[in-house]
């Protein structure tokens, strides 16, 4: 009975997690062009669109390195496999619109694929 309890509060704190732990760092890094020795100039990044879904990718052996949630776009995930590094960003399914499959949408961050 206690480990069944356990196991259910476990998965009820996995699946809704508190607000408290996505909060949003306001200012955490310096902003780009201000006069900081710390401030890097922001430099064009190669993001590569690909036609891999995150689970397509996950079977070919990419695994989750980090996962944030801004509120706007879905949960973001950072993957990485032989070098290789991945943004996918997934949208779940939403009962109000007439989308009722998740999908997600990946990016490369790396030009070798």
């Amino acid at each position: 009975m206690k480990i069944s309890f356990l196991a259910f509060v476990g998965l009820f704190s996995t699946l809704f997690p508190l607000n408290s732990f996505a909060q949003n760092i306001e200012g955490s890094l310096p902003e780009s062009g201000v006069k900081s020795p710390y401030s890097p100039l922001a430099t064009p990044t190669a993001m590569i669109p690909l036609q891999d879904s995150l689970d397509t990718l996950l079977g070919q052996g990419y695994q989750i390195t980090t996962m944030s949630h801004d509120g706007t776009s879905g949960p973001m995930f950072t993957l990485s496999f032989k070098n290789k590094t991945v943004l996918c960003v997934l949208t779940p399914p939403n009962p109000q619109t007439d989308q009722n499959v998740p999908t997600s949408r990946c990016w490369s961050l790396t030009r070798s694929n």
